[in-house]
């Protein structure tokens, strides 16, 4: 596949987003959410589930992606970090139609990519360890995933306060933005196919390309 990729991310305990996300990254239902008192809570109630239901299970595979992207779809703002993944000017010039199909295509690449991902993952613990203000929306969370072997991972995850509660707007594995990762990626497939956002979409069809953060 033609897809930018990171050593990193073959042993990493990640989420999202993914993607961010665009993540990434099946929405539990919102009923069975527990309302976070604040942004550490909310990604910490994140790793307990993502943990419980999906880490080391034999689940089949399609259950599996079922009950990733749930996580992703409660969890994450998807159409935040679609948009800032694609740039404001690619974004902005694209159709209704082309943004929906767009984030559509980047939550089903970076849902399927993790799903069976987290079969691998039994073992690991997911703590978060501080949280602090960034802006007037945006906390930034500090976790730790412990491994059974090797040093902690640190993770951090940009939250933002909407609509009385939280969603996810980034992910930062050892320094490197997972919205950031995907952006770069994403432009360049833009620009080799002549500007517009259909590159873009053509290539995640057909599987020539899949989001960096959702690679191997």
């Amino acid at each position: 596949m033609n897809s930018v990729r990171h050593p990193l991310f073959a042993s990493l305990f990640v989420f999202a987003a993914a993607l961010a996300f665009p993540a990434i990254l099946v929405a539990v239902p919102a009923a069975a959410q527990e309302k976070a008192a604040d942004p550490a809570q909310f990604v910490q109630q994140l790793g307990d589930k993502a943990i419980a239901q999906l880490a080391g299970k034999e689940v089949p595979e399609t259950e599996e992606r079922a009950r990733f992207r749930n996580l992703l779809t409660a969890y994450f703002d998807v159409k935040a970090i679609g948009k800032f993944t694609v740039g404001r000017s690619y974004w902005s010039t694209a159709t209704p139609a082309q943004q929906k199909e767009f984030l559509s295509l980047y939550e089903m690449q970076v849902a399927n990519a993790y799903a069976k991902r987290f079969q691998d993952y039994s073992g690991f613990t997911f703590k978060v360890s501080g949280q602090q203000k960034d802006d007037a929306t945006d906390t930034v969370v500090n976790s730790e995933i412990t491994r059974p072997t090797g040093a902690p991972i640190p993770v951090q995850w940009r939250v933002r306060s909407e609509d009385g509660g939280y969603k996810i707007a980034d992910v930062i594995i050892a320094g490197i933005s997972m919205a950031v990762t995907d952006k770069q990626q994403f432009a360049a497939v833009i620009q080799r196919g002549g500007g517009t956002i259909d590159a873009l979409i053509d290539a995640m069809k057909s599987q020539s390309m899949v989001p960096a953060s959702a690679s191997d």
